[in-house]
């Protein structure tokens, strides 16, 4: 059987009520460890790439604590070693808490905390009883179901860390003013003795399958702004956004100075600070690329690939375009076409109005005997040929109303034909048939 108890006061319900609300942006459940002179609260978050942890000293954060275990069910208990786990919702300790640090009224605000671990192995629920005495001797009681579990760590080796470095959460927060509220990861490296934050986004927009433009902000800050810095040049490190803000946030509510540690790139890094009583440490997992590192399947090595990618359809086209071009037949001449693109249509009708005259000019209304101009032919000359006034269709329609070129030329090949079946041609004059005896 399990027994555990401590109580806080004001000041620690405030600094116990920050770090739920830290933890909340990684997981809805923590994992509340007890041993004998600490209490861990602990997420993983559900991809497991980050891990966070606060540990609370027993002597150094609360009022009283006290941690035990009793063997075979006995009434002497005896401490052990030996640790105690489980998992409560997040939501529900963050109900207990809300709106009682506020202390606006300091009548009914909340002088102290007592938090009690019912564990009884007759009963099937185990309770952790949180009581809070507020002024005007009112107790508020809370009594949240718990489960049993096994605990996943992140292992992380300080010793081990070859690249560190030490800041102010205060200026760290005004780089991330700099950097949009879609941004997704941030890249971490040095160079020409200055410290590069860079965040950009991959993620497609509206959930749609059409790529935003990655959108990169880089924001450089002297290393003499920091408490020490000493980390490889050109050693690129990329984490989630969301994670770097979150533990940046808390350590400037806890006024801790954060630190850095990693060693390379796909290993984990950790940032870490203490604040009265309160170790605090964020381990999250990495991307990037190292100096020495040119495999082609790095981070940089994708955009560089896509960019020389780019331009290689343009070429394609281009060589599909010159054959295509020429091979094209040449225009249609327009020495049928008239320059003011006039339609036939338009043709005829000044045609129809402008009549030519006639081959001869009556005087009277008696044909002289002796003027055989009547049996001339037409002077294609004086009259001015049709043809002439034909001209390329502007309008490209097919069914036009007046006649065109191909239309007037079967006519004339078959009033030839006709002229030559004939004996006689209509030419012959009226003075030609005197003296045949038809009409002297």
């Amino acid at each position: 059987m399990t027994t555990l108890s401590f109580s806080l006061a004001p000041k620690a319900i405030y600094q116990l009520h920050d770090a739920l609300m830290c933890l909340a942006k990684f997981d809805d459940s923590v994992a509340i460890e007890a041993e004998i002179d600490l209490l861990r609260l602990s997420v993983l978050n559900p991809t497991k790439t980050a891990y966070s942890a606060f540990v609370f000293e027993a002597d150094g954060f609360f009022e009283s604590y006290s941690f035990g275990r009793a063997r075979n069910g006995s009434s002497s208990r005896t401490v052990h070693p030996e640790k105690f786990s489980c998992k409560v919702l997040i939501k529900a300790l963050l109900s207990a808490f809300k709106g009682k640090t506020s202390g606006r009224d300091k009548d009914t605000s909340v002088e102290r905390c007592e938090v009690e671990l019912q564990e009884d192995l007759d009963e099937s629920e185990c309770r952790l009883v949180i009581r809070l005495i507020c002024g005007l001797g009112v107790i508020k009681l809370y009594k949240l179901t718990y489960e049993p579990v096994h605990v996943q760590h992140a292992i992380f080796d300080r010793s081990k860390a070859t690249n560190e470095w030490s800041i102010e959460p205060k200026y760290l927060k005004e780089i991330t003013d700099h950097f949009g509220p879609s941004a997704e990861h941030l890249d971490i490296y040095s160079e020409q003795g200055k410290a590069v934050f860079t965040s950009f986004t991959t993620k497609s927009s509206d959930g749609k399958e059409i790529l935003r433009q990655p959108v990169h902000t880089s924001v450089a800050t002297e290393k003499r702004d920091f408490d020490y810095y000493l980390a490889e040049d050109h050693l690129h490190v990329a984490i989630h956004m969301k994670d770097f803000k979150a533990a940046i946030a808390h350590a400037e509510t806890a006024n801790a100075k954060i630190t850095a540690r990693f060693t390379r790139p796909s290993r984990p890094l950790q940032f870490a600070y203490e604040s009265e009583g309160i170790k605090t440490e964020f381990t999250l997992m990495t991307r990037g690329d190292s100096p020495g590192d040119d495999a082609p399947g790095s981070s940089r090595a994708a955009p560089q690939l896509s960019a020389r990618q780019t331009p290689a359809p343009v070429q394609i086209s281009q060589r599909k375009t010159a054959p295509e071009t020429a091979q094209m037949p040449p225009p249609r001449s327009r020495s049928i076409r008239p320059l003011t693109g006039t339609s036939t249509r338009a043709s005829q009708s000044n045609t129809e109005t402008q009549q030519p005259p006639p081959s001869m000019e009556f005087d009277s209304l008696f044909v002289p005997a002796d003027d055989d101009r009547q049996w001339d032919v037409p002077n294609d000359e004086d009259e001015g040929p049709v043809e002439d006034e034909l001209g390329w269709d502007a309008t490209g329609e097919q069914t036009s109303t007046g006649p065109g070129l191909r239309d007037i030329e079967p006519r004339m090949a078959q009033t030839s034909h006709e002229e030559e079946e004939m004996g006689i041609p209509p030419t012959q004059r009226m003075s030609q048939l005197h003296g045949l005896g038809l009409f002297d």
